[in-house]
């Protein structure tokens, strides 16, 4: 099965739209922020990134905006569990 990793909110969107399923959300520490990388996998996904990128995209607005607000969910989450997970791994472990 063919997979993409993307950090692109709006093209993770298209990806979920568009029947690819969500497989893992990676947050990745940047300076003085953490993005998230998703990754998805499905049949047709290939074309779907070509469309995106050749800027032959294309989607219902109404359905889009679920989407990305589902998506938008996700990497809160995401963001929040590594924060969680993370938290006191500067000071030294909270001592």
């Amino acid at each position: 099965m063919e997979s993409v990793s993307v950090t692109d909110l709006y093209q993770a969107s298209f990806l979920l739209l568009n029947g690819c399923e969500l497989t893992g959300v990676e947050c990745i520490p940047m300076t003085g922020s953490l993005a998230c990388r998703m990754t998805f996998a499905g049949p047709g996904v290939a074309p779907l990134i070509d469309a995106w990128f050749d800027k032959r995209a294309s989607a219902n607005l109404w359905a889009f905006r679920s989407a990305y607000n589902q998506v938008n969910s996700y990497v809160h989450q995401a963001k929040k569990s590594y924060d969680r997970s993370h938290r006191g791994c500067a000071t030294g472990g909270g001592e």
